[in-house]
């Protein structure tokens, strides 16, 4: 009899408490009144619920931006398409534009036709325009933002700094034709002082001679764009800690010490951004700047760009399927530059976009 009340106990033993039974943890949390909710991370679309309700306000201020991206960057981004659709067969005023996207001759030749001796030349010339202004342009920006933040005075550092950033604000042609008129080989203000110095023969306009095609995008390029471009240099610099520079002067730094060993290295990631930026378009040098130039010279194939050779294929031959193939060759070549600028930056500054 007492073996049987032994095995007994010993089967209640071995089955598993009923359903209704609490566990310890559950009763310490009745016991306590824990909710165990509090503790536990919110699920993904929860989470993004509660900021839509808590920051639902600020959403109509992104909305306008949001449509804008959507029409004007999205939205145009299904011209990729025409790059795989037969130029002898395409036609861009078909009523039934959407029967052009969706069927037709489809091909990929036409990123076999782009390599040609134009687009090699064009390629070569914008590159070599780039490299230059990377080279001159960018470190000009820095120096500019460096000087600027020697300067005793910050409201004259403020002063000069509005002054240089003025001809960011002028148009391409206004710029242009200022310097054109400088440089009028009858009667320039410019021309006629380099004609004083024997730097120039007279009625000789520099601007329309071929072999100054380049120096003059360069040279226009940095004339109009490096005081914008210190902007973000000047900015990174006037954040750093005033306490650093003192205790650089205790230790008996000069002003080239704090420049070299403080500053520049204090601004590297602004630096290390702005050069990524600036090697992802190596292969744009603005339309606006290189057209008018080009222009105003005799058509000459050592002054193309790809900017205008674009600009001759799709506006002048209205050949849209070899454009859109060009444009999608310069995307990747643009995001193969920004990974790869990315890298090197990260590689020798430490920095990079991501």
């Amino acid at each position: 009899m007492e073996n049987d009340v032994m095995e007994q106990e010993k089967a209640d033993a071995l089955q598993p408490s009923a359903p209704s039974e609490l566990s310890e943890i559950e009763k310490a949390e009745s016991v306590l009144g824990i909710d165990r909710s509090l503790f536990e991370e919110p699920k993904f679309w929860s989470l993004q619920k509660k900021r839509f309700i808590k920051y639902r306000k600020v959403l109509w201020f992104i909305i306008p931006a949001a449509l804008f991206s959507l029409i004007f960057s999205y939205i145009p981004m299904l011209g990729v398409v025409f790059a795989f659709k037969d130029p002898g067969h395409f036609n861009l005023y078909r009523y039934d534009l959407w029967h052009e996207l969706t069927n037709g001759y489809w091909t990929i030749n036409n990123f076999g036709n782009i390599f040609n001796d134009k687009f090699f030349v064009s390629v070569g010339n914008t590159l070599l325009i780039n490299v230059i202004k990377l080279v001159i342009c960018f470190p000009l920006s820095i120096f500019i933002a460096v000087q600027l933040s020697e300067l005793k005075s910050q409201t004259m550092a403020k002063v000069v700094l509005i002054v240089i950033c003025i001809p960011n604000f002028l148009s391409w042609a206004v710029v242009i034709a200022t310097w054109a008129g400088l440089l009028d080989g009858d009667g320039g203000a410019l021309n006629t002082l380099l004609v004083t110095l024997k730097f120039n023969s007279p009625n000789h306009p520099l601007m329309q001679e071929a072999g100054l095609y380049k120096f003059f995008v360069i040279f226009l390029s940095a004339w109009k764009g490096a005081g914008w471009g210190c902007i973000m240099f000047y900015a990174g610099i006037i954040a750093i800690d005033k306490s650093f520079y003192e205790s650089a002067t205790l230790e008996g730094a000069n002003r080239l010490h704090k420049m070299w060993y403080l500053t520049i290295p204090m601004i590297i990631p602004t630096i290390a951004l702005m050069l990524v930026l600036n090697i992802s378009g190596m292969l744009a040098t603005g339309l606006e700047v290189v057209l008018p130039l080009f222009d105003m010279i005799l058509a000459d194939e050592a002054q193309l760009t790809l900017d205008v050779y674009l600009y001759d294929i799709t506006i002048v031959n209205q050949n849209i399927p070899m454009a859109a193939t060009l444009g999608v060759f310069n995307g990747l070549v643009g995001l193969t530059l920004m990974i790869v600028g990315n890298l090197v930056t990260t590689k020798t500054l430490h920095r990079g976009l991501w």
